[in-house]
């Protein structure tokens, strides 16, 4: 019996897309504590002292991290479709 289906490797098909899951759940996290950290940096202190000092000096360095991050998951994405999707069929391809 032949098949029309390539020999290939779906478990590692599979769990590569699982870890892309995975890493779409925690840039979800990432970008809620990214958002709770800045409103906090940005709210006026209640009392004095040497952190409400420093509060807006912290601030860009939230938003540099998460710019970072942003495009670490969108290379990883892009990563992700060339391998298996764009690129799938070329010699010594994802699958060898």
């Amino acid at each position: 019996m032949s098949s029309d289906t390539p020999s290939t490797d779906l478990w590692l098909e599979r769990s590569r897309l699982d870890g892309m899951m995975l890493g779409a759940v925690s840039y979800g996290g990432f970008f809620i504590l990214t958002v709770q950290a800045a409103a906090t940096l940005m709210r006026r202190p209640q009392h004095g002292g040497k952190i409400a000092d420093h509060r807006l000096a912290l601030l860009p360095y939230v938003l540099i991290t998460f710019v970072l991050g942003t495009i670490g998951f969108a290379a990883n994405a892009k990563y992700t479709q060339m391998i298996w999707i764009d690129l799938r069929d070329t010699p010594g391809g994802p699958s060898h």
